[in-house]
């Protein structure tokens, strides 16, 4: 849940435009909003995916009262987030998520500045009205989780733990909103530009089994569009590391600072259990894990854990209290290895065959992953 609260959290506080584009040309946000007063201002922060960095821009409000952004943009894909800073300090910062189909977007807010997180865009994806509607919903179901989570800070502060405990519970059903009103318009929408968009993200998440389907659902121009190659790339990629495929070649330095390889566990079931310090589904996982190896290390099964810590220490801390009596490395050490078998949830765990097949990928550990293995090694 904290996952989660820290995700929309983030979202609730700003403005995501994301571009995709492959040619320089310039971006325009145009603010024409009732209300807003010379000395308010709007920062954005553009973060570049390929260089991994992050720029920014403040704009000062007119005295006429409206704002205006213009950016040159190379490559793509870019995400930039948006603050409205009222001149009044008293006042909270405002926010609004747009997104942008090319960097030569022109939009325009419209609106009043009191009401900006629910303030209507035209221009770009927002020329169609099922996206323009879809956005408002969004945006209303946004600005209410950003209060949410501010209760929820506050009960926090307070140690109010019965309060928190249903608070918290609010936010997961205002996410479950969120996705289901992402989910059916996509399902609504395959010939629509914005679904496929929307789904590049998704595609991340969701089965590969899912991706697969809705990718087919999609009109032959939204497949062939800069969205749907990037959706198929995604899928090309988690395909080659399926159930089926033949586990890659890897290499990578363990907690004792030997280097180990994907050719170290030919002739053995290996479990890869994708994993952090810092997940709490993860740590609740340890002691399955452990009673499961346990029960089959005697039966040519070995685990090797390979987690994304940031914090070295906490690591090899939680190795030890949780009882992992396995191989380690850490793969912050190692992004390449992560990005080869597309890691983008955790925890996740891989199991092969002693000639190297991947019999099984999932993130579901009591559905899809001990099954397969108890069926296998009983």
């Amino acid at each position: 849940m904290q996952r989660i609260i820290h995700l929309f959290a983030c979202t609730a506080v700003a403005l995501c435009l994301t571009i995709c584009t492959s040619t320089s040309d310039k971006l325009v946000i145009k603010g024409n909003l009732t209300g807003l007063q010379p000395g308010d201002t709007i920062v954005v922060f553009i973060y570049d995916f390929e260089q991994k960095r992050m720029s920014g821009d403040t704009v000062g409000v007119t005295q006429k009262g409206r704002f205006y952004l213009e950016r040159k943009l190379d490559k793509a894909p870019y995400t930039a987030y948006l603050y409205y800073f009222p001149a009044d300090t008293t006042l909270r910062p405002l926010s609004k998520t747009l997104d942008f189909l090319s960097a030569s977007d022109k939009l325009t807010l419209w609106g009043a500045a009191a009401d900006f997180p629910t303030a209507q865009a035209d221009g770009g994806f927002y020329s169609d009205k099922a996206v323009k509607a879809y956005a408002h919903r969004v945006d209303s179901i946004n600005n209410i989780l950003n209060l949410v989570s501010d209760s929820l800070s506050d009960a926090e502060q307070r140690q109010d733990a019965p309060e928190a405990a249903r608070i918290d519970a609010a936010l997961l059903q205002l996410a479950t909103l969120l996705d289901d009103e992402k989910t059916a318009f996509i399902r609504n929408n395959p010939s629509v530009m914005y679904s496929a968009y929307l789904y590049t993200s998704t595609s991340r998440w969701a089965t590969l089994k899912k991706v697969q389907e809705q990718y087919e659902a999609f009109s032959p121009e939204l497949q062939q569009s800069l969205f749907g190659e990037m959706i198929k790339k995604n899928i090309d990629r988690r395909a080659a590391v399926a159930a089926g495929a033949q586990l890659p070649d890897f290499t990578v330095t363990d907690v004792n600072g030997k280097s180990i390889s994907a050719a170290d566990f030919k002739g053995r079931y290996l479990l890869l259990d994708f994993w952090g310090s810092w997940c709490s589904w993860c740590r609740k996982a340890s002691p399955t894990l452990v009673k499961l190896y346990d029960e089959y290390k005697s039966k040519n099964f070995c685990i090797v854990g390979l987690a994304w810590d940031s914090n070295h220490e906490s690591w090899k801390k939680a190795i030890a209290l949780d009882g992992l009596a396995w191989e380690h490395a850490n793969l912050y050490d190692h992004q390449a290895v992560k990005d080869l078998f597309c890691i983008s949830a955790f925890p996740t765990y891989i199991f092969v065959s002693p000639e190297g097949a991947i019999l099984a990928n999932s993130s579901d550990f009591d559905a899809e992953i001990e099954p397969i293995i108890r069926e296998t090694l009983k």
